[in-house]
């Protein structure tokens, strides 16, 4: 099944929110929002026979734009999405993804300064990944 939209909630909160920006963000969009601390998604080089990666990376191979979500966490992007973007840029498939757009948002009391630092990782790793970087963030600030 394609998948159009697929938002990556990398907040410890499932419903918090980056998960309620996210779903004011798409609002009438239909997507899927994947909360990646549903799934066990292990640092590199790290194997265990739980690791749920492929799974969601698959999911990510189906859709036509990425969005991501993530609370400020100590002024850069939380750890779930971190070790996320390690992997994928690890993988196999990497370039399974050229062509997708790809978008970024971080929240949080005062994410200023998390901000810039953020979307330059995100706009390179899509530049890397032959993706196009789409910017949202401004939309977010308010």
């Amino acid at each position: 099944m394609k998948i159009n939209i697929v938002f990556i909630n990398a907040s410890q909160n499932r419903s918090g929110t980056t998960s309620r920006m996210g779903q004011n963000y798409l609002n009438g969009r239909k997507y899927q929002q994947i909360n990646l601390v549903d799934y066990k998604i292990y640092q590199i080089n790290q194997s265990y026979s739980d690791d749920q990666f492929d799974e969601v990376f698959a999911k990510l191979q189906q859709a036509d734009w990425i969005i991501l979500g993530t609370p400020a966490y100590w002024h850069y992007m939380s750890g779930y999405l971190k070790t996320f973007i390690e992997r994928i840029g690890q993988s196999k498939d990497f370039n399974t993804l050229a062509g997708k757009k790809i978008s970024v948002f971080i929240q949080g009391t005062d994410p200023t300064d998390a901000i810039k630092p953020v979307t330059d990782v995100i706009a390179r790793f899509a530049s890397v990944a032959n993706m196009n970087f789409v910017d949202i963030q401004e939309q977010f600030i308010n």
